[in-house]
């Protein structure tokens, strides 16, 4: 056997001990996707071009905090961002450098830790969002990563915190897919937020606002953190899109009203979400 592809075999046998747990012993073969998967653009390749959106926050507010007359050209811009890209790069928001380099470094010391104290906090019946390390439901093609997942709720963190660090739990950037399916490489900005319209928003604006097709690539240079923070409406509202953004003969009705509850359980029903699926479900066939 030639030794190149007995050196292969040997590294997809390796074991990978910083994502395996007392439930999954796994090897690097479990992580490796096909070359017909992989992303044909590099981590590293960013679209530098003007039509990039990136909006500031900057003046939003004069100096009694009231919306100033800038406001509605704001929320026109964030609208035609959302409607040509489905995304958009938020700057000079407010939130201090300082608040979010602290945040990156308590999720550093997290995932640093060994795995039998990160299992502490692994989900279960009663904590169903916690520590997961990659997502072995997914059969193949698993992420190379450790996931942490919370609510926002105060009392569901503190519950988290407590059962990773016991008294002591005080202290406690992405491609996207354009319309012409050509992956585009977004570089990211120092102290920027990456807005992304999604699934709900796209049917509850009738297809105006587009929900953006993206992911985070890794490398084998250096790890990376992806903090991702879901606003989504309670599980009674209906998503039913207002007459005014519908046209009988331009742009008919697109999605059947649906309750968000329902959404959310075709989303869990795939383990692996595969661009817009669960949304289709609800889509109108013409």
């Amino acid at each position: 056997m030639p030794q190149k592809l007995v050196m292969a075999l040997e590294i997809k046998e390796e074991h990978v001990e910083s994502l395996s747990s007392m439930d999954h012993d796994l090897c690097v073969k479990n992580f490796v996707w096909s070359k017909e998967e992989w992303p044909a653009i590099n981590y590293d390749e960013f679209a530098d071009g003007d039509d990039i959106p990136i909006i500031s926050l900057l003046g939003i507010l004069d100096e009694k905090k009231k919306k100033s007359q800038d406001y509605e050209i704001l929320c026109q811009a964030m609208v035609n961002a959302s409607s040509n890209w489905g995304f958009f790069k938020l700057v000079d928001h407010g939130v201090d450098l300082k608040v979010i380099e602290n945040v990156k470094l308590r999720w550093n010391e997290l995932f640093d830790l060994p795995m039998e104290q990160k299992l502490k906090g692994a989900r279960s019946a009663s904590l169903p969002l916690g520590y997961c390390a990659t997502n072995p439901d997914y059969g193949k093609n698993l992420p190379w990563a450790e996931i942490l997942q919370l609510l926002q709720s105060p009392q569901h963190v503190v519950a988290f915190a407590t059962k990773m660090f016991g008294d002591q739990h005080q202290p406690f950037r992405l491609q996207v897919l354009k319309t012409d399916h050509q992956w585009v490489g977004i570089r990211p900005i120092p102290n920027s937020f990456v807005i992304n319209i999604g699934d709900t928003i796209e049917a509850w604006t009738n297809g105006r606002l587009k929900s953006i097709v993206h992911r985070a690539v890794v490398n084998k240079e250096k790890q990376r953190l992806s903090a991702a923070y879901f606003i989504s409406p309670s599980s009674s509202a209906i998503i039913d899109c207002p007459p005014q953004l519908m046209d009988p003969n331009a742009n008919p009705r697109k999605y059947i009203p649906f309750k968000w509850e329902d959404f959310k359980k075709e989303l869990l029903v795939q383990k692996r979400v595969v661009g817009k699926t669960a949304l289709n479900r609800f889509l109108i066939s013409n």
